[in-house]
């Protein structure tokens, strides 16, 4: 973001710079994006901040730069990783996937085989102990269901399909950004788009990729699987839940499938976002009662009803702490 101060932006920054520049900051943060660096300029532009935003910033952006206008005239414009910038450029890059071969039976065995040292190893290793509530709500559920939860650590993937019964977890496929999990050219075994599509069960979402990216997880129900779809989008960094997006609503409603929420528990402390390093601690998914939809509920009905059904138990943590999202407390949700 290009920042040109007006007259009073330049004076707060005088009278107070750090102040200045931290409501900025705050401003910036408050959408659930990431400072990266800041800059002061010569020239034309007087600021300019580098972020990490969330792929549904596009919304958000209008009312940042509004919201800035009144000490600063701003421009926003996109930015990409300089190592897969580097890749593009060589022709190393680009992404492959989905995989359709990945529902295959023979694929499904393989991904058993797969399972240690793609999940287990890391739920065992970390997770001490892995606490699972609730997860007899799954006994109702006859065909296809897609499986939500709370998003604020990279281990949220990995306990939560540890935290599933086998006739799900057998069965379940997730997305995973393609820019990240599915590029050519990677040498790393987990990197290896086949290695997601086959071990981890994964299949590419491309950011910004609007109702088409909706087209294989449609198949993929209409193929008698399950998903597993955070809403959220991008780990939240805030004590709130971000917006849900309505991908899950749109799959749900069309394919007339139930949304099972999972509220998972002690992972942000486990392995913050921006952190490479994982701290073993306690951990739980506490699995919530499904929700079905009636025929005629709206898109943005329907995501309110999913996000309210997790931000009623998320209320109870902040409040009570951990203890509160388990589903054998028969005070954990209110009625």
């Amino acid at each position: 973001m290009l920042m040109r101060y007006h007259s009073a932006g330049i004076k707060a920054i005088h009278d107070d710079p750090a102040g200045a520049f931290g409501q900025m900051n705050e401003a910036i943060e408050r959408w659930e994006a990431k400072i990266i660096g800041s800059y002061r300029l010569l020239g034309e532009w007087d600021q300019c901040t580098i972020f990490e935003a969330p792929d549904n910033f596009k919304a958000y952006r209008a009312t940042l730069a509004q919201e800035i206008s009144t000490s600063a005239d701003t421009q926003i414009l996109p930015a990409i990783d300089y190592e897969l910038f580097s890749k593009l450029i060589r022709q190393e890059g680009g992404t492959v996937g989905p995989h359709p071969w990945q529902v295959s039976l023979w694929a499904q065995v393989g991904r058993r085989l797969f399972r240690w040292h793609a999940y287990d190893q890391h739920v065992s290793k970390y997770c001490k102990p892995l606490t699972i509530t609730g997860v007899e709500k799954f006994d109702s559920i006859d065909g296809p269901c897609i499986v939500v939860a709370n998003h604020t650590s990279h281990m949220d993937g990995l306990v939560l399909h540890g935290s599933l019964p086998a006739r799900i977890r057998w069965n379940v496929y997730s997305g995973a950004a393609a820019d990240r999990w599915f590029i050519k050219g990677r040498k790393e075994l987990v990197m290896q788009p086949w290695y997601q599509s086959l071990a981890m069960g994964t299949f590419p979402i491309q950011r910004g990729g609007g109702s088409k990216a909706l087209d294989y997880p449609k198949w993929l129900l209409d193929e008698g699987c399950n998903l597993i779809i955070f809403p959220e989008g991008t780990r939240s960094t805030s004590r709130h839940m971000a917006k849900f997006r309505h991908g899950v609503s749109i799959l749900a409603l069309e394919k007339k499938v139930p949304v099972v929420p999972v509220f998972l528990t002690g992972l942000r402390a486990m392995r913050p976002k921006g952190s490479r390093e994982i701290f073993p601690g306690p951990a739980g998914a506490n699995v919530l009662d499904p929700i079905y939809f009636d025929e005629g509920t709206s898109v943005p009905d329907a995501t309110w009803r999913i996000y309210e059904a997790m931000n009623v138990v998320h209320k109870l943590v902040l409040a009570d702490g951990d203890q509160a999202a388990r589903q054998d407390r028969p005070t954990a949700v209110p009625a």
